[in-house]
């Protein structure tokens, strides 16, 4: 899965943010957006969703799909994620909206619940969770409909040491599984767990290309 941008721009109302911007992401793999509070991460995760709507230019998909390619996206807030009254309804959200018959779908959302830890709660509000349990559970109403790529912006910020740990490690399972992730944060730990580096900069690329050669930059 590769990613092309090509000449985007986006204003926010009378504001110019990208203006004719071109950005390659070779062999999409985990990618980590970072830069300083304000540089455009979040809405060029949001462009690349789909979430906003490009002012002009194109942004191609390179994959064995055709068309687009089916996109998750996690907020910052798990919070403003959550739409449904208890779990079991929010991990079967998504699988509703693809049309997922009812036997299967309950089949889908009892093994998610399981995987997840949440069996014993399926009932219960997402609003009774910890902040751990509802990054978990905002990464299971996500990917239970099996995304291409994930996107995720800086979910671990209301996270605390454990439960950061605990993220870490589902991460690093989908990285093995060959989920596509893009990944907004400026955490030196999780800069390491990327493959890819994009740093911005007042709305333009600073910075493009592997976790190695930016890291080695910073060093100097």
């Amino acid at each position: 899965m590769s990613i092309i941008l090509k000449g985007i721009s986006f204003n926010y109302g009378n504001k110019k943010n990208f203006s004719n911007l071109d950005l390659e992401i070779p062999d999409l793999r985990c990618v980590v957006i970072t830069g300083k509070c304000g540089s455009g991460k979040t809405t060029l995760a949001k462009l690349i969703a789909g979430i906003l709507e490009l002012k002009s230019g194109e942004i191609m998909f390179h994959s064995k799909y055709k068309g687009r390619p089916k996109i998750g996206y996690i907020f910052q807030n798990p919070d403003d994620q959550f739409i449904q009254l208890s779990i079991e309804k929010e991990i079967a959200f998504n699988l509703e909206n693809d049309g997922i018959e009812m036997v299967e779908m309950e089949k889908i959302v009892t093994d998610q619940l399981k995987k997840y830890g949440f069996s014993n709660r399926r009932k219960d509000s997402p609003n009774s969770l910890s902040g751990g349990e509802k990054q978990k559970l905002a990464l299971a109403g996500m990917l239970v409909s099996n995304p291409e790529i994930l996107i995720m912006d800086e979910p671990t910020s209301f996270l605390d040491i454990v439960d950061r740990v605990e993220f870490y490690e589902n991460i690093r399972k989908l990285q093995k599984e060959g989920l596509s992730i893009i990944w907004i944060s400026h955490e030196e730990d999780e800069i390491y767990l990327s493959d890819y580096v994009i740093e911005l900069e007042n709305f333009q690329v600073k910075f493009s290309g592997e976790r190695d050669e930016y890291i080695c930059g910073r060093l100097k």
